[in-house]
């Protein structure tokens, strides 16, 4: 093959572009070729001229050759146009294949310009594209995205909607997935009950919408495609309840200090015989004291809301009164037990110690038991932490075991043990508890529980006949949930409806209200997890382009899969 033929190869594919000179210059590559075509059509008329006029020198950019910079001199010509009814006297040949109209780069490399720029983003996109040897400002690259034509799908029969957020409580918008396809076919700029109407009745076809528990997308259903089946997300549907029982501990939050108080001080003992190290009392700080002020005042707050509303205050007017927010009025109204705050999900995850402690228990149970050795073993492990802290974490296991104190703490607690027996120790699995990691222990399955956790259940169910009741209509909803029990939904309801729980209560009157959805979302396969994964790409997409993309671009992203 001579070089004429590998410049012929590498020119841009069209029958009339005839390779003339390549011209090699300091990390440059100049290729000039002409159009050889005998006639030439009229942009106008369409008429065929062959009549030359002139010519000029076009010049393009083109794809690298090895990363090296290519420029396309091209000899075009213009032709005199010889139609009568033409009102054009002259006109340049045009090169479809090769290059857009006044356009100064080739067709290919304007693909991949846009290609890069769909994958990577303007100012990434152009750095990758000056390594590769086709330079182009930010700008370019993001205009060449929005020259992109929206890619075409196939009509859509089954759809999963989701709300994502251009600013986290302030502005949203809505995605809509193909969930035969698994892939997004609409970026849509807000989540009006109108905007989702309107574009499901431009899509007729649509025929199942499987979407959260939002009242504005059910709305905009009925409104758009009354005959659609809407399928309420199962996701969805266990995080409601996890709520609604979330609800019922925080009104019974001194129970669960009564249960945790007592974990604190009883060891957990496994069927295999090892002991669970019992869970550090909790240190007062200045900090601790400061929250339990603002607890105080925020339940004098409380108290003055409710006794506004039974004097028949609206919500709106107790908010104005007492200078809160709405939300937090109406957050209040909710239940006649004041709402506890929701504590760290783990108090120990603060601690320097935490990624050590499986260590020292091992070593430990290994025979070494001085707090010095320990310390500066994991010390040379990257340990940051005083000597005081695994003294202190030392100390308790040495309680648990059994033993003695050692003659400087002869004035702690004393150890609860069986003397002469020195049991095997394990790390607790199970958190502190609140209210959340009660919940959670709760809707976790069955089968995964070990011994701590079904310990800590029955301790629930004896505590209280209100968290016994929660308990029981969590796991009840929950296995209709994950079996798909549809059959089952409607006892499920009377018992939620029957029971003393307003939160169960309010959850059941939701699940009522929404009753055909939840219904079909126990029947049929379809749910909003395809969904959920395209809105994290959106947030990667988003935040790529430092939240300053406008829907048009963002759409564009998010509906080509790079």
């Amino acid at each position: 093959m001579t070089l004429d033929d590998l410049c012929m190869h590498l020119l841009p594919s069209d029958d009339h572009l005839h390779f003339d000179t390549l011209i090699l210059e300091d990390g440059h590559i100049t290729l000039v070729a002409a159009m050889t075509a005998p006639k030439a059509v009229c942009p106008d008329c369409h008429a065929l001229s062959h009549r030359l006029h002139s010519g000029y020198l076009r010049t393009l950019a083109d794809l690298p050759w090895a990363t090296m910079p290519v420029e396309l001199v091209l000899r075009v010509r213009r032709f005199f146009c010889d139609a009568c009814v033409c009102g054009r006297t002259t006109f340049t040949e045009r090169l479809p294949t090769v290059a857009p109209l006044y356009a100064r780069t080739t067709t290919r490399l304007g693909h991949c310009q846009a290609s890069t720029g769909l994958a990577l983003g303007g100012a990434a996109g152009s750095r990758q594209l000056a390594r590769q040897g086709m330079p182009a400002s930010r700008n370019t690259v993001l205009r060449r995205v929005r020259s992109q034509l929206p890619p075409v799908y196939p009509p859509p029969g089954v759809v999963g909607i989701d709300d994502w957020a251009w600013r986290k409580g302030h502005r949203y918008g809505t995605i809509v997935v193909d969930l035969e396809r698994g892939c997004p076919i609409d970026v849509l700029e807000d989540r009006l009950t109108e905007t989702v109407a309107t574009w499901l009745k431009a899509h007729p076809e649509v025929h199942v919408v499987a979407r959260d528990r939002s009242e504005a997308y059910g709305a905009g259903i009925r409104q758009g495609a009354p005959d659609a089946v809407q399928v309420a997300d199962r996701f969805h549907l266990m995080q409601n309840l996890a709520e609604a029982l979330e609800q019922v501990f925080n009104a019974h939050s001194k129970d669960l200090d009564t249960i945790d108080e007592n974990r604190r001080q009883e060891p957990v003992r496994g069927e295999d015989g090892s002991v669970a190290i019992p869970v550090a009392p909790p240190r007062q700080s200045a900090a601790q004291a400061l929250a339990e002020q603002r607890r105080s005042r925020r339940m004098v707050i409380f108290e003055q809301v409710w006794a506004l509303r039974e004097q028949g205050w609206s919500g709106k007017a107790i908010a104005h009164h007492l200078g809160i927010g709405k939300s937090t009025v109406f957050r209040y109204l909710q239940s006649r037990v004041f709402p506890e705050r929701k504590g760290r999900s783990d108090r120990g995850k603060r601690s320097l110690l935490s990624g050590y402690k499986d260590y020292l228990v091992k070593r430990w149970n290994e025979g070494c038991q001085e707090a010095l050795r320990l310390f500066h073993e994991i010390e040379h492990q990257g340990y940051g932490g005083s000597y005081p802290t695994v003294a202190r974490y030392v100390q308790r296991l040495r309680q648990t075991q059994g033993q003695a104190p050692r003659p400087h703490m002869r004035g702690g607690p004393k150890p609860k043990g069986v003397s002469g027996f020195r049991p095997h120790l394990t790390e607790p699995k199970t958190p502190t508890l609140t209210a959340r990691n009660a919940t959670w222990l709760i809707m976790g399955r069955e089968e995964k529980r070990d011994d701590e956790a079904k310990d800590l259940i029955r301790q629930f169910h004896a505590q209280h006949a209100e968290l016994s009741e929660a308990i029981d209509l969590s796991e009840g909803f929950a296995e209709l949930v994950r079996c798909r029990q549809p059959e089952g939904l409607d006892s499920w309801l009377q018992r939620a409806a029957k029971s003393g729980l307003t939160a169960f209560q309010r959850f059941a009157n939701g699940l009522r209200d929404d009753y055909e959805a939840v219904k079909a979302g126990l029947t049929l396969p379809w749910s909003t997890g395809p969904v959920e994964g395209q809105i994290n790409r959106l947030k990667m997409l988003k935040r790529q382009m430092f939240g300053r993309a406008n829907i048009d671009l963002l759409k564009l992203r998010v509906l080509y899969r790079m």
